[in-house]
């Protein structure tokens, strides 16, 4: 635990010096914010540098080393501080600077606290396996690799593990950024992939808390105190990083097995059973069954994802997320932009908002135009409410900025990506324009047929309706009829905009969906990417409404006194309580109720259950700094398998290409099955054919160097033919069943 905290530390430190950095520019475009965003500055510096590294990279500039990402730092800094001093604006909001110091001070332990929190959490279950965790790490580990190429050739975009020589047909912007901060960090990837995603945990609760902090410092009618700011921002920070939904109500119930998912109110225990029945439901409770309540879909949430471990794209993307979510709320915290939209800072907040909706498409592709849409949205509001005819130019002069920034900014990006969504799809379609398809919609058959029931939807999203929406009600239907004076602030009005926004991604998939290559589960992906955003969303919103109950902000307070104060909470608590007891099933049954502190570093179940393979991989791993040198890096080949599986843990692990990785992964990402069936073929070729010389023109196909022998090829190659390979080169790695042989005189 005592070399886990140092490890800890060194991590942070980098961090440190990457938000230290960016804080000059972080406070230019977070003026006006108590702390001038300087809980913001690590997710600011991780964006601008990242980008910086990857640019130089796509335009052969600069290779992917220390150096590289050193001198990106430092253009970051230079450029904030050029800007700081250029800014008027800034100067009138000049924080004292003791003050600012201590504030510094105090969320930066707030920060580290957070990190070493979830990391000794995450230290329970360290293992880097189990759903999207080998295609993360492969992603991250082939990145690293990318440093290694040979001067003249493109360092991005980097290879895909699976599938050479194609590049990576996925959003891994956010892979990018793991891998720039575990080289500087000079950690191994199997230590750093489970700090990313302490350090997105942590990120999450701070970014949430100074978000939740500020709405409440600038939005109230009548100010709050700062203990109630303070609580405020812990309060949302709770609900954005933490909190489940309301489907934990099953936890009181005799609950149901699998997907046969029933109504709660018949399974609720009899009043015989009571008394001893309750314990054993919270025993028995599967918290990811909160994930995949509604039938053949996927609503996930941060507190889901911070426990599974998937430093996956919807994940990475969070810091981002809670930058342009913040960004909005700079943008549109007074009615002073409608008059200053060719102001300098107003200018620098457009293109940055752009700037991240552009990372965003790199990171988790449909981020980007969601909050890009979101943007247009608020704007739109914004100019109709307090703007007039004559400025609504403007408003279009302003999307274009930002829709150009986002544009620039992600096209090296999108120059190598084909997007693997065929379209906009109907829900339910009607029968007579079954098959069909106008422009980019689609019309697939009847049986493509799936609707949300009410009470599953309310389970979900009812502590969010009640909460958020309960509040958006008082404040236009109780409190403007009586004239009351300034009934909703700019804040205010832009939260109701996240609210109906966050509303209509959920009611989105119950009409559309994006088709990908998923038969039964085809809006799953969708309902996933926009419910998990609606999810941030509408826990910023209800963290604002709830404690401005609690602090007798309230419309409803204010209007009928304490009892509309009792009555409101009195419906909330039961809900508050189920979605907060969340963390409490999830950490338990994934960390084995945090008993057993195995450490941080990832492959110790790879060490202890495949001890040959773990044997054979680390060697591999140190020879292929050398072969990467090449002017045609090499292959390997190992045995193919099914997504999720331990298969492909030497592509994983190395980051060295094989031939074909996760089937299903690998034909989501081409488009089609057809680019994945021949290469599946050809390997089983490779380890059961007899003809050496059909072997060999194989292995020059696909330029390997490597064959691995190890106990997944031995299973699943049952006729496998392992004496041409002495013939075809040599034995130079043993350890018990597993061996690899190097390939002599390959065709280069």
């Amino acid at each position: 635990m005592i070399s886990d905290f140092f490890v800890v530390i060194r991590w942070w430190s980098v961090l440190f010096l990457i938000g230290a950095a960016a804080f000059p520019l972080t406070r230019t475009l977070f003026r006006s914010w108590a702390d001038q965003g300087y809980l913001f500055s690590k997710a600011v510096g991780l964006a601008v540098v990242g980008w910086l590294v990857f640019v130089l990279g796509m335009a052969k500039i600069a290779p992917f080393t220390v150096a590289t990402v050193g001198i990106a730092t430092a253009i970051v800094f230079l450029v904030g501080v050029v800007l700081s001093f250029s800014n008027r604006s800034y100067k009138t909001h000049k924080t004292n600077r003791s003050n600012l110091i201590k504030t510094v001070f105090f969320e930066e332990l707030f920060f580290l606290a957070a990190l070493l929190f979830w990391t000794w959490v995450k230290a329970h279950e360290p293992s880097i396996r189990g759903l999207e965790k080998f295609m993360d790490y492969g992603f991250m580990q082939s990145i690293l690799n990318s440093s290694y190429l040979p001067a003249g050739r493109q360092v991005f975009p980097p290879m895909d593990m699976w599938y050479p020589p194609y590049p990576i047909n996925y959003y891994y912007f956010g892979h990018l950024v793991t891998a720039m901060v575990t080289r500087i960090s000079g950690l191994d990837l199997s230590y750093t992939f489970n700090l990313m995603l302490s350090t997105i945990f942590a990120l999450c609760l701070t970014m949430s808390f100074s978000i939740g902090r500020e709405i409440l410092r600038i939005g109230p009618i009548r100010p709050i105190r700062p203990i109630g700011l303070i609580g405020g921002g812990f309060f949302t920070a709770f609900l954005v990083t933490l909190a489940g939904n309301m489907q934990t109500l099953y936890a009181f119930t005799k609950g149901y097995t699998g997907d046969n998912v029933k109504p709660f109110w018949e399974l609720f225990w009899s009043i015989r059973e009571l008394w001893w029945s309750v314990g054993k439901g919270m025993e028995t409770y599967w918290y990811a069954n909160a994930t995949r309540f509604i039938p053949f879909t996927i609503h996930e949430f941060p507190s889901y994802s911070f426990v599974v471990s998937d430093v996956h794209g919807h994940v990475l993307s969070i810091p981002f997320v809670l930058l342009a979510i913040a960004s909005l709320i700079q943008i549109f915290r007074n009615k002073s932009y409608k008059t200053n939209e060719t102001n300098t800072s107003h200018l620098f907040s457009y293109i940055f908002y752009g700037f991240l909706c552009g990372l965003l498409l790199m990171t988790n592709a449909l981020d980007g135009p969601i909050y890009i849409g979101l943007f247009c949205i608020s704007l739109l509001i914004f100019y109709w409410t307090y703007g007039t005819h004559k400025t609504y130019w403007t408003y279009f002069k302003i999307i274009g900025i930002v829709l150009a920034a986002a544009i620039i900014v992600s096209l090296p990006f999108l120059v190598h990506f084909t997007s693997f969504v065929n379209g906009i799809a109907i829900n339910c379609p009607p029968a007579f324009l079954a098959n069909m398809k106008f422009g980019p919609f689609l019309f697939e058959g009847v049986e493509k047929c799936q609707r949300s029931p009410f009470w599953m939807m309310a389970i979900l999203w009812g502590f969010f309706w009640v909460s958020g929406g309960g509040w958006i009600f008082s404040k236009i239907c109780l409190i403007r009829p009586i004239r009351l004076i300034r009934p909703m602030s700019p804040i205010e009005k832009l939260l109701m905009i996240f609210f109906l926004f966050s509303m209509a991604l959920i009611v989105f998939p119950e009409f559309f969906y994006f088709k990908d290559i998923y038969p039964q589960h085809f809006r799953s992906n969708t309902m996933f990417k926009l419910g998990y955003e609606a999810f941030i969303l509408f826990s910023i919103v209800s963290g604002y409404a709830i404690i401005q109950l609690f602090t007798n902000n309230s419309p409803v307070h204010r209007l009928n006194g304490k009892w509309g104060k009792r009555i409101c909470i009195g419906a909330l608590l039961p809900m508050l309580f189920l979605v907060s007891i969340y963390p409490l099933f999830s950490v338990r049954s994934y960390f084995g109720g945090l008993k057993n502190y195995e450490g941080i570093y990832g492959l110790s179940w790879l060490s202890r259950e495949y001890p040959d393979d773990f044997a054979a991989i680390t060697w591999l791993k140190s020879q292929y700094t050398n072969l990467n040198t090449q002017k045609n890096p090499s292959n390997l080949v190992e045995a193919d398998g099914d997504s999720y599986t331990d298969y492909q843990r030497f592509s994983t692990f190395t980051g060295m290409p094989t031939v074909v990785g996760w089937a299903v992964h690998e034909w989501l990402w081409r488009g089609s099955y057809d680019a994945v069936s021949p290469r599946r073929e050809d390997v089983r070729r490779i380890y059961e054919s007899e003809d050496v010389q059909e072997t060999k023109k194989l292995l020059n196909q696909y330029n390997v160097q490597f064959i691995i022998v190890g106990t997944f090829e031995r299973q699943k190659f049952t006729k496998l033919v392992g004496d041409k390979f002495t013939i075809l080169g040599q034995e130079v790695f043993s350890s018990g069943e597993t061996v690899i042989y190097e390939i002599l005189n390959r065709a280069l």
